[in-house]
């Protein structure tokens, strides 16, 4: 193995690492600039940002030892910290975790995808992740929130939720708005609890530390010294999104979870979660970061699902 080149010989770790057709090698010479080549268990690799890429083929090649997939939107992420530090050490990546001390309990990544999220959560002030559900986006989101809470680095946690009317209108839930949202907070409140204990949870919002705002609400507002959670982004309109997001002040962190496959917008009203990846991908200090169905952490029988459904829709 010389400086520009590196062996794998595993022929299913070097499938996994180029891809197929070379897929990955391609994606990778396009965003390096470096002309990368295989021969046998070879990859060859030569240009200016070649110490780049061998750096990136290195954690590549880690990944799928560690039973990861490989895919671009992960191929970015890793080249865009090998960018900002060369000596980044995605194996001490993999070793991150969630501790409560307070709630005695210890969250560790169960996926690649899921140690990267760590990461991004630890070291970005706006997070975006998409995926499918059971994949633990919001359920890490919620983790590290409230760790932070409980350590006394943020002052509070805020949670919202765009209201997606599906059968039933909310005209008919009892209450005033703040109770009628309730009902679609639900699955983070759960997750607290999870996180916690009913007690801890319970001590929490009577105290205020867990604050429900509806984005409906949010014009004039200003987070500072908070960690806010917007869960279900992908139901915001392309509004809500930009009042969302330029909520954003001193000591506070915006944490966006979503799946994009998954929609319930009227057909005419643009998903404001799409257009966001779409317009801020470029953004230094916003981390995007997406999950697979082959990040799925529940029942087996929930990754075979989202699988079959995915297939079946593309070939609609």
């Amino acid at each position: 193995m010389g400086e520009n080149s590196l062996t794998i010989d595993d022929p299913k770790i070097f499938l996994n690492v180029s891809g197929v057709n070379d897929k990955n090698i391609r994606y990778i010479e396009s965003i390096s600039g470096s002309s990368i080549s295989s021969n046998g268990n070879e990859i060859y690799f030569e240009g200016n940002n070649s110490y780049i890429v061998k750096e990136l083929i290195s954690n590549l090649i880690l990944v799928s030892k560690n039973g990861g997939n490989i895919y671009k939107n992960l191929i970015n992420i890793l080249y865009s910290e090998l960018e900002r530090d060369i000596n980044v050490n995605l194996k001490n990546i993999l070793n991150s975790k969630i501790e409560l001390s307070k709630a005695k309990k210890v969250f560790s990544p169960k996926s690649v995808a899921q140690a990267l999220y760590i990461e991004e959560l630890k070291n970005r002030d706006i997070i975006f992740s998409y995926g499918p559900a059971g994949t633990g986006k919001t359920f890490l989101a919620v983790a590290y929130a409230v760790n932070e809470l409980l350590n006394k680095n943020v002052k509070k946690i805020v949670l919202t939720r765009p209201v997606v009317e599906a059968g039933e209108s909310l005209g008919f839930l009892p209450g005033d708005f703040i109770q009628k949202i309730n009902p679609y907070l639900l699955p983070l409140f759960d997750s607290i609890i999870s996180v916690t204990s009913m007690e801890i949870y319970q001590r929490l919002s009577e105290q205020g530390l867990i604050e429900i705002a509806p984005l409906a609400y949010m014009r004039g507002r200003t987070f500072e010294n908070c960690i806010v959670i917007l869960d279900e982004g992908q139901n915001t309109t392309y509004t809500q999104m930009k009042l969302f997001l330029t909520r954003l002040g001193e000591g506070a962190k915006l944490i966006i979870t979503g799946d994009i496959t998954q929609i319930d917008l009227p057909r005419k009203i643009k998903s404001g979660m799409v257009e966001a990846l779409n317009i801020l991908k470029n953004i230094d200090g916003i981390s995007i970061l997406e999950f697979s169905e082959n990040d799925v952490i529940r029942h087996p029988l929930v990754k075979k699902i989202i699988g079959a459904y995915s297939k079946y829709e593309k070939e609609l």
